[in-house]
């Protein structure tokens, strides 16, 4: 409070209002000044001066700017920082600013705590630096792939996953904007310009993009992944050679595992679905080996398990007319038309592919314990999720051609997949590249598919499925069969790493090894034992020094046995 005495010359007094400097002039009234305006003392206030001796003065150090008198006035502009000598300065002001936006960003809550709004700020920032710890914990006890793994073959931990992202979004994305927000309005920052008030917005922006982009992504995968696994893997295991998925190696009690791999064509020339690619891949699930063994579609007398309903109907009754007759692929058809034979068709269950797996496991003298079935064009639709194939293509492979099995008239060719090594195929070449019939026979046709096959196993990494999932999810969901079981999805992908490390063998049952029209079934059995099986090859024998000073030529190496399984990557 200012104190006139009654009858006395008021002091001048300059106060900073809102609108600039005001003269305050009032001779015997009683005044203070509260945030920049003149307030009248209260009415029955009594005026007391109070006599007080100035201060003498000092001398001001030689350069410094000279000290006002004491009846001077010193007036205190508009443009003036009235925070003093702590106000940072514009170009430091917005520094920090920046700088703590973005820490505030990266640690959701430490910006909050150095704008000062330390109680929002801490109750953000505990639970980031709890979840922080709980995840360096996992990763350094080594239990980071495990979980992962466990959580991503649960469907409905994919539903909770896609909700947190979204939520979790939202709640970082508020978290950024009441940042800076804040810190906009503390003391360490002053007046912005507006090229630096534009940079702020730009800057919120981007760290707003930064954290929905990557959210929505992980949303998204959640999502591709719950649908997957809900409506392509099945929840109950009917395999009778089921790992064991609780042991840390589930696989331990099962020395080999093996796979029916069906391509499946629906043409509109066909009569139902029949299998025009039946592979069966044999699995040492503790070396990784593999072997395919690719049947052919045009087997005849196919055989199925002695005194099952089958193999009394079987032939007579395989095609609708029930003239007999009946080839390999003719047994998904059978199995389709009499279902109360191969488990009826009770959810889950394709009576057609229990005929086939019935099929192929009387011929090979194997047990079929799962299956993969994957229709011919969607096969297309696969390759193009993975980015293309790269395969060898050792002729001009014509696109289109045949015969029309209804009418027996011709298609046209359309085009070629020309000759050369290492050819980049999207998915439409590669799918004529490996069902192509004009001018090949069927070993050819075998002979390429397995060439796709093994191209695959070794081109498709982690990474290239990481990356294409989203797509490669929805191909598969749609063109995909399979009575894999999601619960065992975790025993598989071990077994596949195992795979990638073991080696590719192939055999094909062609003309060179086995009649189609009138198969030996046995001696069909034997080679596919002496595939899984090989005998050890036979030592070298030691060649005696020769007397004779010249050199005998080397024989020719002999061409591979076809009635021995080989690598595909020799005929590819």
């Amino acid at each position: 409070m200012t104190v006139t005495e009654p009858g006395s010359y008021p002091r001048r007094r300059d106060v900073r209002g809102s609108r600039g400097v005001r003269d305050v002039r009032e001779a015997g009234d009683v005044r203070d000044v509260r945030d920049g305006r003149p307030q009248r003392a209260a009415r029955g206030a009594t005026a007391t001066a109070t006599a007080v001796r100035p201060p003498a003065p000092r001398r001001a150090p030689e350069g410094a700017p000279p000290r006002p008198a004491a009846n001077e006035v010193t007036l205190i502009h508009a443009g003036d920082d009235p925070r003093g000598r702590h106000a940072s300065s514009s170009g430091e002001g917005f520094t920090r600013l920046v700088l703590l936006t973005v820490l505030g960003a990266a640690v959701p809550g430490a910006g909050l705590v150095a704008a000062g709004r330390r109680f929002w700020g801490w109750l953000v920032l505990l639970p980031v630096l709890a979840g922080l710890g709980a995840a360096a914990a996992v990763l350094l006890t080594g239990r980071l792939v495990p979980m992962a793994r466990s959580i991503a073959f649960d469907p409905q931990a994919m539903l909770v996953i896609a909700a947190g992202a979204a939520l979790g979004a939202l709640l970082w994305c508020v978290v950024i904007v009441a940042t800076h927000a804040s810190l906009r309005r503390s003391p360490g920052v002053g007046r912005l310009t507006r090229a630096q008030r534009l940079g702020s917005l730009l800057l919120v922006t981007a760290l707003l993009a930064l954290v929905v982009a990557p959210s929505a992504t992980a949303a998204r995968y959640a999502m591709a992944n719950h649908d997957l696994l809900e409506n392509l893997f099945g929840s109950e295991s009917r395999s009778g050679n089921a790992p064991d998925t609780a042991a840390a190696n589930p696989w331990a009690q099962v020395p080999r595992v093996n796979v029916l791999m069906l391509g499946a064509d629906t043409g509109s020339d066909r009569v139902g679905t029949r299998p025009d690619t039946i592979m069966l891949a044999s699995i040492d699930t503790k070396t990784g080996d593999t072997t395919l063994l690719n049947l052919p579609r045009q087997l005849e007398d196919v055989p199925f398990p002695q005194g099952s309903a089958a193999a009394k109907a079987w032939p007579k009754a395989c095609e609708e007319d029930g003239e007999g007759g009946c080839m390999l692929n003719a047994v998904y058809l059978f199995g389709t038309l009499h279902p109360e034979m191969f488990g009826g068709t009770a959810k889950g269950n394709d009576p057609g592919v229990e005929a086939t797996k019935e099929a192929v496991a009387a011929a090979t003298g194997l047990d079929v314990d799962y299956y993969a079935m994957v229709d011919l064009e969607g096969f297309q639709q696969l390759v193009d999720a993975m980015g293309g194939i790269t395969l060898n293509v050792p002729r001009d492979i014509p696109i289109g051609g045949g015969h029309n099995l209804e009418t027996g008239g011709k298609y046209p060719i359309t085009g070629w997949i020309r000759k050369g090594q290492a050819q980049e195929l999207d998915g439409y070449e590669a799918l004529w590249f490996a069902r192509s019939r004009e001018g090949s026979d069927n070993n050819d046709r075998m002979a390429r598919q397995q060439c796709v096959i093994s191209a695959a196993v070794q081109q498709y990494g982690p990474v290239e499925l990481a990356a294409a999932f989203p797509s490669l999810a929805k191909a598969a969901e749609r063109n995909i069969q399979t009575d894999i079981p999601a619960g065992e999805l975790d025993a598989f992908v071990t077994l596949g790493q195992v795979v990638k490390g073991g080696d590719l063998r192939a055999l094909s049952f062609t003309s060179a090894n086995i009649s189609t029209g009138d198969p030996d079934y046995d001696a069909l059995r034997e080679m596919v034992e002496n595939a899984l099986y090989p005998a050890p090859p036979a030592p070298a024998a030691s060649a005696a020094p020769s007397a004779s000073s010249s050199a005998v030529p080397a024989p020719a190496e002999s061409p591979a046995d076809p009635h021995q399984a080989v690598d595909p990557s020799t005929t590819c």
